[in-house]
């Protein structure tokens, strides 16, 4: 049974960092050319009653450059959990958890720690579908836990939103009285944090590099 549990955590984690990118357009695909319309060129008369061709429609697609399409499109998603020890999380206590934290409710309906009016530094959803809060219907609903997660390459030092990340994990454990893993379900610890650091870190250079 508690297998199943991490099982369905997992999907709806998933689920939700997969709608929150495709309704950002990080989830794109990448035209390096033209496409051209495969219907005939429609024709129009001239002054002297002869016809010309019509001209070329826009093109159907937008045209992306390599390098910028490779800028655009998301490369990672670094997520932590934060589960309850004890049965589910009520909503309007995750919430205010979430507030006095610093972070807003805003864009689909979920939290955000913001770098300016429109850039956020990290994310957090609930990890009961649809992963949204409904901040009309808290009172008495629960939630199985949160997921918190930081969007690669993203605005802003991928490091430092990372570690205000861990560091905003870390004090909502204690104020929820919750347990940390990491995006596998194995419990969190300050080798799998210095690991993902490291990672982020050689991340950034090659980003840097591009």
């Amino acid at each position: 049974m508690w297998d199943l549990r991490w099982v369905l955590l997992g999907l709806g984690a998933l689920l939700v960092a997969g709608v929150y990118l495709w309704s950002r357009g990080f989830v794109r695909v990448p035209v390096f050319g033209q496409r051209v319309s495969p219907r005939a060129p429609r024709t129009e008369p001239s002054i002297d009653g002869k016809p010309t061709a019509a001209p070329e429609p826009a093109p159907l697609v937008e045209v992306v450059p390599e390098e910028a399409a490779a800028k655009q499109s998301p490369d990672r998603i670094v997520a932590l959990r934060l589960i309850p020890r004890e049965g589910e999380l009520g909503a309007d206590r995750a919430v205010q958890a979430l507030r006095d934290a610093g972070l807003e409710h805003g864009r689909y309906a979920i939290f955000h720690r913001q770098q300016d009016a429109i850039k956020e530094a990290f994310s957090v959803a609930s990890l009961t579908e649809p992963g949204s809060f409904d901040l009309n219907n808290l009172e008495g609903a629960t939630i199985a836990g949160l997921s918190l997660f930081v969007v690669l390459p993203g605005a802003g030092d991928p490091v430092a939103r990372f570690d205000a990340m861990v560091e905003t994990a870390r004090a909502l454990s204690v104020e929820l009285a919750a347990d940390l893993f990491d995006e596998r379900g194995s419990s969190w610890s300050s080798q799998r944090e210095r690991y993902l650091r490291e990672e982020i870190i050689e991340y950034r250079h090659q980003f840097e590099r591009r």
